[in-house]
């Protein structure tokens, strides 16, 4: 019927006008009613002067920003495509702080599914994640599936992990190091949900990830080395070689008469610290347990199962004992600082008792003979990271 008037609304503008605001909330699982009242709020004045008006057309431009952001949903989930892509116009900063703003997640809610399989059953149980992190559900399932897919693309690939997430999927260093931890902690199934670590944080585990991707992995032993190899290292998997030395390790580390001379020797540095006397008998009271039980974990990480119980191990083999006997977070890193600073002399001290030179040879059983020295880098190797660890995990 031609006799009929029409009225329609229309919004054109090129390059497309993308307001951040509103995609945060489109992000944040906000419906368009929502997210246009939280809109009207942040601009008190426009809908003060404006009225009824100004509401109306708030709400179709939210409802227009909602259906330009379920277009771009498909290429936010593949970065690279969003670049490529010339069904909507935009400027190349856009197209960046789009996909940055995708991908940046919630740290309560990461810190839900930290070490866990992102199978299809986890993911239904996001439910949960939400109710306790009060984080929306449609959020919590844009972080999982993001993770799930970082996982999935940077699994293939060799080298820095952070290098291959920032160039597959565009996004800014930083970000891209907090996806490598996860990636990192997920890949090795490193075990985080227990209940004496539910006071631990993403960014407690974030930290630990990351020294142990720059002094634990292929990788990282690989760009320590002086030779070249023409096929580059993983950050994702540990340097096994390293992890056999530690084991190779254990008897000599664990035995009585070498803890005994670390201890004194150890002790001795700790005095330099000006730490009381009453600090120091504490201390050394618990220092041979401690120092046992140090390198009982590093000798157990060859292990798939002790590896992935590598968090919860140190927490209850060191932590807690350090824990129960008051030590201050402080007093732990001068302790470990200590033990790395002497080990050197602990192996000269160790060796001239035994009559043996630092590559002597002995006629005593193998599993009595003194640490050797081709081991020294790998007990400082592991003692550096797990110094760091330490402290991360040590609320006092």
């Amino acid at each position: 019927n031609f006799g009929e008037i029409m009225s329609l609304s229309v919004c054109v503008s090129e390059p497309e006008d993308v307001d951040l605001e509103v995609f945060s909330l489109w992000l944040d699982g906000c419906g368009a009613d929502e997210a246009a009242r939280q809109k009207a709020r942040s601009e008190p004045e426009v809908t003060r002067l404006f009225k009824d008006c100004a509401c109306s057309l708030l709400r179709a431009e939210v409802e227009e920003q909602f259906r330009l952001f379920q277009i771009l949903r498909p290429y936010l989930q593949h970065p690279q495509t969003l670049v490529s892509q010339e069904l909507v116009q935009l400027s190349h900063a856009c197209k960046l702080m789009l996909i940055e703003r995708y991908y940046r997640f919630d740290e309560p809610v990461v810190r839900e599914f930290l070490g866990r399989k992102l199978s299809s059953k986890n993911r239904k149980d996001l439910d949960d994640v939400g109710e306790k992190t009060g984080i929306p559900l449609r959020s919590c399932r844009r972080q999982f599936d993001n993770f799930k897919q970082v996982l999935k693309v940077v699994d293939e690939y060799d080298g820095s992990l952070v290098e291959s997430i920032s160039q597959h999927f565009l996004l800014p260093p930083g970000l891209a190091g907090s996806y490598a931890s996860v990636v990192f902690i997920n890949h090795n199934r490193f075990e985080t949900n227990k209940k004496k670590l539910s006071h631990l944080t993403f960014a407690d585990f974030a930290f630990c990830a990351d020294q142990m991707i720059g002094n634990w992995t292929v990788r990282s032993s690989e760009l320590s080395s002086s030779s070249s190899l023409s096929h580059p290292g993983s950050d994702l998997e540990l340097d096994r070689y390293f992890l056999q030395e530690l084991h190779d390790k254990k008897l000599n580390l664990i035995d009585r008469v070498w803890i005994d001379r670390q201890q004194r020797i150890v002790m001795k540095d700790l005095k330099k610290n000006h730490l009381a006397p009453a600090r120091l008998k504490a201390i050394e009271q618990h220092f041979k347990l401690v120092s046992k039980n140090l390198s009982l974990v590093g000798a157990s990480l060859i292990h798939s199962k002790d590896l992935r119980d590598f968090f919860i191990d140190l927490f209850e083999k060191v932590v807690e004992p350090c824990n129960q006997q008051q030590w201050s977070r402080e007093e732990v890193r001068q302790v470990m600082e200590a033990i790395i600073n002497t080990f050197s002399e602990c192996q000269s001290v160790h060796f001239k008792q035994l009559g043996l030179g630092h590559f002597g040879s002995s006629s005593r059983p193998r599993e009595n003979r003194p640490p050797r020295s081709h081991g020294d880098q790998a007990y400082i190797r592991y003692m550096t990271t797990v110094k760091d660890c330490l402290l991360a995990l040590y609320h006092s």
